[in-house]
């Protein structure tokens, strides 16, 4: 029976929703737009990262679906945000379609991580609960960051008007 993973899926919804939020009214040459700081990256690039990286978390090693994820390019990624919204739109419905229905003892089972990407400080074979809170921190980690990066762009946090 179903159960632990459909809690995943609202928390990841929760956060992938709320990362839309920061640029779905963001003009597209701000979206695009690097900030006049060290390292930063434009709020395209953010959300493209986040989407990258759930697609590869969650579909991928969840759901065996092959994202052909090139991480690199997620750095490089300019665009418009109705494109980049509708990958947020099919990602969640890909998401909801999956997790549900995950029986529970599915995430015991070790999953096989690109090795650059594993986030583990050891090297403890990582189940796909250990993937899935991974994406869940990952996730959040970033809509955070746009939120700061929509405000650094002059934007007002995302529904306060």
């Amino acid at each position: 029976m179903p159960g632990e993973a459909r809690h995943f899926a609202v928390v990841l919804e929760r956060i992938v929703r709320r990362a839309l939020d920061q640029f779905k009214d963001i003009s597209e040459s701000d979206l695009n737009r690097s900030l006049a700081l060290p390292e930063s990256n434009s709020a395209f690039v953010l959300a493209t990262h986040l989407i990258g990286s759930a697609e590869y978390w969650v579909l991928q090693l969840a759901g065996g679906h092959d994202v052909q994820r090139d991480r690199l390019a997620e750095f490089r990624a300019i665009g418009t945000g109705a494109t980049l919204a509708a990958r947020y739109e099919r990602w969640l419905a890909a998401m909801q379609s999956l997790l549900p229905t995950l029986p529970d003892e599915q995430l015991d089972r070790v999953v096989q991580v690109e090795p650059s990407y594993h986030p583990s400080l050891d090297e403890t074979p990582m189940t796909l609960r250990d993937a899935l809170l991974h994406a869940i921190e990952h996730c959040a980690l970033h809509q955070g960051h746009l939120e700061l990066t929509r405000q650094l762009l002059g934007y007002a946090p995302a529904g306060a008007q």
